[in-house]
């Protein structure tokens, strides 16, 4: 199977075949000047390797490895953020352990969902979750170019020993959450990283989107959410997490004041523009604002939460005064609402029981 990429101004091919022993072999050509002239060549070379060598090039008999590297590279390297890219590694490194001599066609439901369960008994669940949302998007692809006809991860059931964060570790209650607020909203001198929490608190924010935030994207009663801050590889500004991530979202008055009484507080120009920026022309790090969380969690004998955990509560508590569970979705900047369903279901689960009870007391009222 040929891979088309572009090295620099030109266009490459790269064909992977074995050989009648088994042995994995690549041919490859570099400096064509389109993506057709490559594909052209390639198919010329295949041609020859198959007349003359009886090379099979079905692709449903390479190595699903090797299948997937190959769906990373032409569809998904560098398409978004190298923490995307990450992850698509650290799946294929997976593939790499569990399935290295099968084939695309030879990866059942029962190899997969065993390969899960080896993974999950040493792995976090949300792990093991993150590994098959990366494997799946290439199995996807495969069924969609009629390589395969059957999904071998369809019903596949997620497993992990690791205890993942208890939910009550992930959120606070409302209380807790308000008095937070009231009293970093009643220090007389706030820092970078108050405002942070402020903002982060009444609007459900991302860590990095928060990070990422520049004044020409503050306005009157809103924010523009278009980009986002990587600390971790770029130290630059990147792409949101997914195409649903690029958003307005509404912030009251008390946020709007905050906001400007901070622009105030920096009365200067940053080659970024940045909203929380540091003396480095960078923004303040997640663990400073983490660590400034902490100590006002401390000082009011509050559970510790962390900046995500920030998010979590602004979402539940959302939910919680019964706002539209779609509109929530947009306002957290989620994919879909499956995603928003399934963080949120401690708290569908208890409005369940709530919505219960109050169809008894109607029900009660007409008899």
């Amino acid at each position: 199977m040929a891979s088309i990429t572009k090295r620099g101004k030109k266009w490459q091919y790269r064909i992977t075949y074995y050989d009648f022993e088994g042995k994995k072999k690549q041919t490859s050509k570099c400096g064509f000047s389109s993506r057709k002239e490559a594909k052209i060549a390639a198919d010329e070379v295949e041609l020859r390797l198959h007349k003359y060598k009886g090379i099979d090039f079905s692709a449903e008999k390479m190595l699903f490895v090797d299948y997937f590297n190959e769906f990373f590279e032409t569809f998904k390297k560098g398409k978004r953020t190298e923490a995307n890219d990450k992850h698509y590694h650290l799946a294929i490194k997976f593939c790499k352990k569990y399935f290295t001599n099968l084939t695309v066609q030879e990866l059942t439901r029962e190899k997969y969902q065993t390969a899960i369960n080896e993974f999950g008994k040493t792995h976090a669940k949300t792990t093991v979750q993150k590994r098959h949302t990366y494997i799946k998007s290439c199995i996807k692809h495969a069924i969609n170019e009629g390589i395969i006809f059957k999904d071998p991860t369809y019903m596949i059931e997620i497993t992990g020993a690791k205890a993942a964060k208890q939910e009550t570790q992930k959120y606070i209650n409302e209380t807790d959450f308000k008095r937070i607020l009231q009293y970093i909203n009643s220090l007389e001198e706030k820092s970078i990283s108050h405002y942070f929490i402020l903002l982060l608190a009444t609007t459900g924010l991302r860590y990095s989107e928060c990070a990422g935030l520049t004044w020409d994207c503050v306005k009157k009663d809103s924010i523009i959410i278009n980009k986002t801050w990587d600390s971790q590889y770029t130290n630059n500004f990147s792409n949101t997490k997914n195409y649903s991530s690029n958003r307005i979202i509404t912030i009251d008055r008390q946020t709007r004041t905050n906001l400007m009484s901070l622009k105030l507080l920096q009365n200067n120009t940053t080659k970024h523009n940045l909203v929380f920026c540091t003396d480095g022309d960078t923004p303040i790090s997640n663990n400073a604002v983490n660590k400034s969380l902490k100590s006002a969690c401390k000082h009011l004998g509050i559970q510790p939460i962390t900046c995500h955990g920030l998010r979590h509560t602004h979402g539940s508590i959302l939910l919680y005064h019964g706002l539209n569970i779609k509109y929530i979705s947009r306002r957290l900047g989620h994919t879909d609402i499956v995603t928003t369903l399934q963080i949120y279901s401690h708290v569908l689960d208890e409005l369940e029981q709530m919505e219960s009870r109050k169809v008894d007391s109607i029900m009660e009222s007409l008899l």
